[in-house]
C-alpha cells in the first residue's frame, strides 16, 4: 500500500514538474516576443540624418548595438560640438524619442513612411526639429535593396 502511495506521488510530482516547465517555456515565449518587434522597429531608425534646428545644422546618428538597443549622438556643426551622448531613445510603432541630457532637450516625433524624422525639439521652449537621412542608406536598407 505505502509502495503504491510512492509511485502515486512520484507520477504526481513528475506531471506537475511537466506541467511548470511547459509554463516557463511559454511565458519565455511571451516575454521575449515584444523584444523582436522592438528590434525590428529599432533597424528602421538606425542611420544618419541631418537637420536644422533654427539656424544651427545638426546631425544624429542612430545605431543598434549587439542586444538590439538604440543608440545615439548628435552634432552640432556650427557650434563644433560632435558626439554629443543621446540618451533614452526609444521607437514605439512611428513614435520615436530621445534626449540630449547634455544640454537638457529632448526631441519627439514620428517616423514618416520615406524615413524623415519629422518633431519637436523640447529645449526650454519648443522648436521644429525634423530631420532628413543623411549619405547612404542604413546597413538594413542595404541588405534589403540587395535582396530584390
Amino acid at each position: 500500500m505505502i509502495d503504491t502511495n510512492q509511485n502515486e506521488l512520484k507520477r504526481i510530482v513528475t506531471h506537475a514538474g511537466a506541467g511548470i516547465v511547459s509554463l516557463l517555456v511559454a511565458l519565455t515565449v511571451l516575454a521575449i516576443a515584444p523584444l523582436t518587434v522592438s528590434a525590428q522597429e529599432a533597424q528602421i531608425v538606425a542611420g544618419d540624418y541631418a537637420g536644422t534646428l533654427g539656424p544651427l545644422h545638426v546631425k544624429l546618428h542612430v545605431k543598434v548595438d549587439p542586444v538590439g538597443r538604440l543608440t545615439g549622438s548628435l552634432d552640432s556643426l556650427d557650434r563644433g560640438a560632435i558626439g554629443i551622448h543621446c540618451a533614452k531613445l526609444h521607437v514605439d510603432g512611428q513614435s520615436f524619442t530621445f534626449s540630449v541630457p547634455a544640454v537638457g532637450g529632448t526631441w519627439k516625433g514620428t517616423v514618416a513612411a520615406d524615413g524623415t524624422l519629422n518633431g519637436v525639439w523640447y529645449q526650454g521652449s519648443s522648436i521644429p526639429l525634423n530631420f532628413a537621412r543623411d549619405g547612404a542608406p542604413p546597413q538594413a536598407e542595404k541588405a534589403l535593396n540587395a535582396s530584390l
